[in-house]
C-alpha cells in the first residue's frame, strides 16, 4: 500500500512539474514585449520629479493596453504551431500596428508607445524567434555548420557591440557640437544624417575603435584567462592576473582614446568624462566588461560543452545500434539458409518458393532495417513473409493463430523488432518438437501503443530456458531506441511460452 501510495505521489509531483513547464515555455515569448513595457515605464518615471509605485502602476497598466497586439502576436505563435499565416500575422502587428500608432497620433494624445518601445520589442521579438529557429537546425547528430559558426558568442557580442556604436553615431550626428552641448536629446534627425555624412561617419569610426577595444578585452578574457588560466590552473590565478591585465591596461587605453576628436572637449567619452587617465571610473569600466562578460562566457562555453557531448552520445548509440543490427541479421539469415538446404535435400517443390521468399525478406532487411523508422505494415508484412517461409517446412506438425490489427500504415516502430520473439518461438518451441505444436501471434494497438504477444509451445523434456544472443540484443535495441518506455517479458506459461512487447508507436509521416 505504502509502494502504491508512494507511485502516486510520484505521478501527481511529474504531472505538476509538466504542467508548471508548459505554462513557463507559453509565457517565455511574452518576454521581449515585457522587456519594452518595462524599458518604457522607467524610462518615463526617469523625468518625473516625484515618481511614485502608483504612477508606476498607472503608466505599466496604460502601456499594458498599448502593447496588448504585440502580446497577442507572441502568444499565438508559440501556442498554434508556427504556421505560414500566423507569420504574416506576427510580422503585420509587429510592424504596422507601432508604425501606424506612431505616425498618426495627434499632437495631444496620451499614448505612450514610442519608437524605442517598439524597437525593443521588435528586435527582441526577432531575436527570440531566430534562436528557437536555430535550435531546431541542430539536432544532436548533425556537424559543426556554418549556422553555428554564424550563431557564436562571438558573433553575438560583435553584433551588440556594432550597434552600440553605430546607435551613438547616429545619435550624436543628429546634433550639432554634441558633446560640446550636453546631455544629448534621444532624438535621431535623418535630414541634419544625410546634410553632415561625413560627421557621422568620423563617429562611427571613433565609436568603431572603442567598441574593437572592448571586444579586445573580451576576446582575452575568454581565450587567454578563461581557458588558459581558469581552465588549466584555478580560480585564484585566473582572477590575479585578470586583476592585474585590467589594472595595467586601463590607463594606457584611456591615454590612446584621449586622441580621438570626441574627446578633445571638457567632457570626455570616457567612463571618467575626464581627461585623468589613472582616474578609477576608467577601472570601474573595464572591470564592469570583465565582471560581466566572465559567466556569460562560462555559461556558454558550458552549454556549448554539453551540445558536444550529446552529439558525441549520439553518434555512439547510433554505432551501437547498427552494430546490433548486424548481428540480428546473420543470425536470421542463418535459419533460413538452413530451411533452404532442408528442402533442397528433401527436393521439396516448394524449394523455388522459398527462395522468393528468401529474396524478400533479404530485400527488407537491406533496404528497410538500416532505417530509423518504418511503417508497422511493412514490419507486418516481413513477419508474414517469414512465417509463411516457416511454415512451408513445419506446417505438418505446427498450428500457427495470427491475428493482425488494423490501420497498421499509421504508425511506425523501429525495423526487425519483433521477427526476433517469433524466431525464439520456432527455435526453442517448435524446431525441438516432435509432437504437434502450437504457435499463437496476437498484434494489438491501444493508446498508440503496440502490445505483441508470441506464445507457443515447448517439447515435454525442455528446461525452459532461453539461449543466444538474440534476446539480450533486443533488449539492448529496446533500450536504445526506447530508454524505460517500454516492457518486455519471456516467461514460461501455462500454454508454455509466452513472450510479451509493448512499445509505443510513432504516426507516420505523410
Amino acid at each position: 500500500m505504502s509502494q502504491y501510495r508512494q507511485h502516486c505521489t510520484q505521478s501527481i509531483i511529474a504531472e505538476t512539474t509538466m504542467k508548471q513547464a508548459f505554462k513557463l515555455k507559453t509565457l517565455l515569448p511574452l518576454l521581449p514585449v515585457l522587456l519594452a513595457l518595462c524599458w518604457s515605464v522607467w524610462s518615463l518615471l526617469q523625468n518625473e520629479q516625484q515618481a511614485s509605485w502608483s504612477r508606476c502602476a498607472f503608466l505599466s497598466g496604460q502601456l499594458l493596453v498599448e502593447l496588448s497586439p504585440l502580446l497577442l502576436a507572441q502568444w499565438l505563435l508559440s501556442t498554434l504551431q508556427q504556421q505560414v499565416r500566423l507569420w504574416l500575422l506576427w510580422l503585420v502587428v509587429m510592424l504596422l500596428y507601432p508604425l501606424l500608432s506612431i505616425t498618426l497620433r495627434a499632437e495631444n494624445s496620451v499614448l505612450l508607445l514610442d519608437l524605442s518601445c517598439w524597437l525593443i520589442a521588435f528586435c527582441g521579438s526577432f531575436l527570440y524567434w531566430l534562436e528557437l529557429w536555430y535550435q531546431s537546425k541542430l539536432s544532436p547528430a548533425s556537424h559543426p555548420s556554418w549556422l553555428q559558426k554564424l550563431w557564436s558568442l562571438d558573433t553575438a557580442v560583435i553584433l551588440l557591440l556594432t550597434g552600440w556604436a553605430l546607435f551613438l553615431a547616429l545619435l550624436l550626428g543628429s546634433h550639432q557640437d554634441p558633446l560640446a552641448n550636453q546631455p544629448v536629446p534621444m532624438q535621431v534627425n535623418l535630414d541634419r544624417l544625410l546634410s553632415y555624412p561625413f560627421e557621422f561617419i568620423g563617429y562611427l569610426l571613433q565609436f568603431g575603435l572603442i567598441a574593437s577595444l572592448m571586444y579586445g578585452y573580451y576576446w582575452l578574457n575568454r581565450y587567454w584567462l578563461i581557458r588558459r588560466l581558469l581552465a588549466l590552473h584555478g580560480l585564484l590565478p585566473f582572477v590575479l592576473s585578470s586583476l592585474c591585465l585590467l589594472l595595467l591596461s586601463y590607463p594606457l587605453l584611456a591615454s590612446l582614446l584621449l586622441y580621438l576628436p570626441i574627446n578633445s572637449y571638457e567632457v570626455t567619452v570616457l567612463a571618467s568624462g575626464n581627461h585623468n587617465v589613472f582616474d578609477w571610473y576608467n577601472f570601474k569600466f573595464v572591470l564592469g566588461i570583465w565582471l560581466v562578460s566572465t559567466p556569460l562566457i562560462l555559461a556558454f562555453d558550458r552549454q556549448q560543452q554539453e551540445k558536444n557531448l550529446a552529439q558525441i552520445q549520439h553518434r555512439q548509440v547510433q554505432t551501437e545500434l547498427l552494430l546490433l543490427q548486424q548481428q540480428i541479421n546473420p543470425h536470421f539469415l542463418f535459419n533460413t539458409l538452413n530451411n533452404l538446404y532442408a528442402l533442397c535435400l528433401m527436393q521439396s517443390a516448394d524449394a523455388p518458393k522459398l527462395i522468393l521468399r528468401l529474396a524478400d525478406l533479404l530485400r527488407y532487411v537491406v533496404y528497410q532495417g538500416n532505417q530509423r523508422q518504418v511503417t508497422l505494415q511493412q514490419e507486418i508484412s516481413y513477419l508474414q513473409d517469414y512465417l509463411a517461409l516457416q511454415q512451408l517446412r513445419v506446417s505438418h506438425r505446427t498450428t500457427l493463430t495470427l491475428q493482425l490489427p488494423e490501420q497498421a500504415e499509421l504508425y511506425q516502430l523501429p525495423p526487425l523488432l519483433l521477427i526476433m520473439l517469433v524466431e525464439n518461438a520456432y527455435k526453442h518451441g517448435v524446431e525441438n518438437n516432435i509432437a504437434p505444436s502450437q504457435l499463437h501471434i496476437q498484434l494489438q494497438l491501444q493508446n498508440q501503443h503496440l502490445q505483441f504477444i508470441c506464445e507457443n509451445t515447448v517439447p515435454a523434456q525442455s528446461n525452459l530456458t532461453t539461449t543466444g544472443i538474440g534476446l539480450a540484443n533486443l533488449r539492448r535495441r529496446l533500450q536504445l531506441h526506447y530508454d524505460q518506455s517500454f516492457t518486455l517479458h519471456s516467461t514460461p506459461s501455462e500454454f508454455g511460452w509466452c513472450a510479451t512487447l509493448t512499445i509505443p508507436l510513432e504516426g507516420a509521416r505523410c
